[in-house]
């Protein structure tokens, strides 16, 4: 199904996702062949994970975010598609984004210290008590273990969830995912200083100003911002003004990924 030409990638949706389009294009864009696959029709045939390299969770609110976001949706992953999903995990690409990054959390995808497929995080209410939705300045702080973001300095993203504060479960989680060098992403403030967890920068008042996280091997990654929504300059809210880039935006991501596939998987 793929070639060294254009790798395959696979979107899963979930009733109420809402991005997987745009997130579909962004890997094209990134030259991925790619398959938008509806759970029920993978829970038919598990099979169908093996003809990927990368897997896709996108953003929108899976199950309605009923009992807690992402929650439903990985409930699915870990009851139903369990070894298929771990296999995949242990040598090929995962990237969560938004409800994506939750349901990863809550599969025990992410952090993983370790190396374990445990809960030990979770996304949980924004300190203000209700959905928020702006575009947010972010750094990138891994030194390069993560697969996505090699090349990125600073990034703009927009953002919108409800449920965004990452936590830890216990204080040494956090000590070994920064030992590991599994942050990625944190919230800066627009004069690009730290944004010390305070709101509209932080929009939901995260640990640490954590934005996004990789698992200990760099290739599964999760964030709350948007990438697959700023994939043009003309995407950015200030382009008539002169912001906006097509080159550096969320693409790198996904054309970051795109190079790691054809260099380590195909």
């Amino acid at each position: 199904m793929s070639d060294v030409e254009n790798p395959s990638a696979i979107v899963i949706i979930f009733p109420g996702t809402n991005c997987h389009v745009e997130t579909a294009r962004a890997l094209s864009m990134a030259k991925f062949e790619v398959r938008e696959i509806h759970v029920n029709e993978l829970l038919q045939d598990k099979s169908i994970l093996e003809q990927f390299q990368l897997l896709a969770l996108p953003g929108g609110f899976s199950y309605g975010d009923d009992i807690a976001s992402g929650k439903v949706a990985a409930n699915k992953l870990l009851f139903k598609l369990e070894d298929q999903i771990k296999s995949f995990a242990n040598d090929k690409l995962i990237i969560g984004i938004c409800n994506g990054f939750q349901i990863l959390v809550k599969a025990g995808l992410l952090p993983a210290v370790g190396g374990d497929f445990k809960i030990q995080a979770t996304l949980t209410y924004n300190d203000l008590g209700h959905f928020y939705c702006d575009w947010v300045k972010l750094k990138n702080v891994n030194s390069g273990k993560c697969v996505y973001t090699r090349g990125i300095d600073f990034i703009e993203l927009p953002v919108a969830h409800g449920e965004g504060k990452f936590v830890v479960k216990e204080d040494h989680v956090f000590d070994q995912m920064e030992k590991n060098d599994q942050i990625v992403f944190k919230y800066m403030k627009h004069d690009k200083s730290p944004a010390n967890g305070a709101f509209p920068h932080n929009p939901g008042n995260s640990l640490k100003d954590i934005a996004g996280i990789c698992d200990p091997t760099g290739r599964i990654l999760g964030l709350m911002p948007h990438p697959e929504r700023y994939l043009l300059r003309y995407n950015h809210p200030r382009w008539t003004a002169g912001f906006g880039d097509d080159e550096e935006n969320g693409i790198r991501i996904f054309q970051n990924a795109r190079d790691y596939v054809i260099e380590h998987l195909i």
